[in-house]
C-alpha cells in the first residue's frame, strides 16, 4: 500500500502483481505450516480465519488519491488472497469468515467507509474503523464459528 500511495501507478500495479505471485506460489505453503502447527498444538480448538475486505469502491466518491486502475488491482489482489486463505483454512477444517461480502458498500470511496484511508504515519492506514470492527469483522467471526 505504501508503494501505491507514494509512487506511480505503474509501480503500484507492479508491486500488486508481485504480491499476487507471492500469494499464489508461497503463501499456501506458509499457511499450511501455520495451520498444521495450530492443529497439532490444539487438536480440539475451533479455529476461525478472517479474510480481508475489498479496500475500494470502484467508480466511487473519491476524486483524489489512487487511480481506478490501482484501486482495481488492489481489490483483485484482496480477492485472490481471500480465495487462497479460505481454501487453506477449509482444507485444515477451520472456519472462514468472509469479510469482503460484509464490507460491500462500505469500502473507501463508498461514502460510508468502514476502513480508514491514508493516514500519517502511512503504516496506520487501511485499518478498519469501529464500524468495520463491529459490523464487519465481528459478525463474520460469529457466523464462521
Amino acid at each position: 500500500m505504501t508503494t501505491c500511495v507514494l509512487q506511480s501507478e505503474s509501480n503500484c500495479v507492479n508491486r500488486v502483481n508481485t504480491a499476487r505471485a507471492y500469494v499464489e506460489k508461497t503463501l499456501p505453503g506458509k499457511l499450511d505450516a501455520v495451520y498444521s502447527a495450530i492443529r497439532s498444538k490444539a487438536p480440539g480448538a475451533r479455529v476461525v480465519v478472517l479474510g480481508y475486505p475489498r479496500f475500494y469502491k470502484l467508480n466511487g466518491t473519491c476524486v483524489v488519491g489512487l487511480t481506478e486502475k490501482e484501486r482495481s488491482a488492489i481489490n483483485g489482489a484482496a480477492d485472490l488472497l481471500n480465495s487462497i486463505t479460505a481454501k487453506r483454512a477449509a482444507d485444515h477444517g477451520f472456519g472462514y469468515g468472509d469479510i469482503a461480502a460484509r464490507f460491500t458498500g462500505h469500502e473507501i470511496c463508498s461514502g460510508d467507509a468502514w476502513l480508514h484511508s491514508v493516514t500519517f504515519p502511512i503504516g496506520d492506514s487501511y485499518y478498519p474503523k469501529a464500524a468495520g470492527q463491529s459490523r464487519g469483522y465481528l459478525p463474520a467471526f460469529g457466523s464462521a464459528i
